[in-house]
Order: structure tokens, then sequence, then C-alpha cells
């Protein structure tokens, strides 16, 4: 193994641990008065927008759309396919659960996808053309960057370029 994959196996389970101890913090904060300005939201609690994609989002901290930093999950459905597009801004993301897979290019492409198991970290440099898909199984990704950001289409369903 290199230094550079175990660096990142490393990263990963630290990572996943740190998600696991916010997790119990959490619950042991729920039975507790939190301090002005503490937010504890629990999934239940979580408001879930579908999109035209199929694609689910739940917004935890600002909001992509406005300036400021924002963080949010999306739930990918299984079989689902993102064709090309870029970002303005930098993006940081995790998988939480499931094998999301992620290509970089100005046109999806198969064969450029790379597989990111739960608990891979990733960055989406800004203006940086990308296209992702899941397979049988789905997936959850985390994402954080500073707003405002957006979404420009490099290709569209069933035109060929």
């Amino acid at each position: 193994m290199t230094a550079k994959a175990a660096g990142i196996r490393i990263a990963s389970r630290w990572a996943m641990g740190c998600v696991v101890v916010a997790a119990a913090a959490a619950s042991v904060a729920a039975d507790e008065q939190l301090p002005k300005g503490v937010t504890l939201l629990k999934p239940d609690q979580m408001i879930w927008h579908k999109t035209p994609s199929g694609r689910e989002l739940a917004y935890l901290h600002g909001h992509p759309n406005k300036p400021g930093p924002y963080l949010y999950l999306v739930k990918w459905p299984p079989n689902n396919k993102a064709l090309a597009h870029t970002h303005p801004d930098e993006r940081y993301g995790m998988v939480l659960s499931g094998t999301h897979y992620i290509g970089y290019g100005e046109r999806f492409d198969e064969k450029k996808l790379h597989a990111h198991p739960a608990g891979s970290y990733f960055t989406e440099p800004a203006n940086t053309a990308h296209f992702g898909m899941t397979k049988s199984e789905g997936a959850v990704l985390y994402f954080y960057g500073i707003g405002p950001s957006g979404n420009k289409a490099l290709e569209k369903e069933g035109v060929e370029k």
C-alpha cells in the first residue's frame, strides 16, 4: 500500500469516527437543554426535498444558492445518473452510505467513473467538469461549500454532441 493510500484510508476512518462520535454526542445532548445557538437536527426531523432527477436533498446549514457556508445531504436512489456539469464554487464531499461513482470530463463516460464507497472523502474543485452515478445500492452524500453556488449543465439527456 502506498503512503498516499494509507493516508487516505486513515483519513476515511477518522472521518467516519467523527460521524459516529457526533451522532453519539447528539443523542446525549437531546436529553439536555441546549445552549443558545446550538442546533440539533435528528434524522426524523430532516426535511427532504425531491428533485426532478429523483435525488433527495436535505439542507442542514445555509443553502447553496445563498452567500455563505452551506451543508447538505443528497440521497441518490439506485441506478441514478448525473450528466456532466460544473459548479462555480469548491465543494467538499463524503459518501456516508452506499457507493457513489464519480468521473471527470465534459461528457458522461462510464469508463471514467471512480468508485467511492462509504467513508470516502472527495473534492469538487470550482468549475471542474464532472458526472456521477449510483448502481444497485444507491448512496447518501454529504456536501459542504461556500455559496452562492450553482449547477451548469454541460450536456443533456438523449442529445448527442
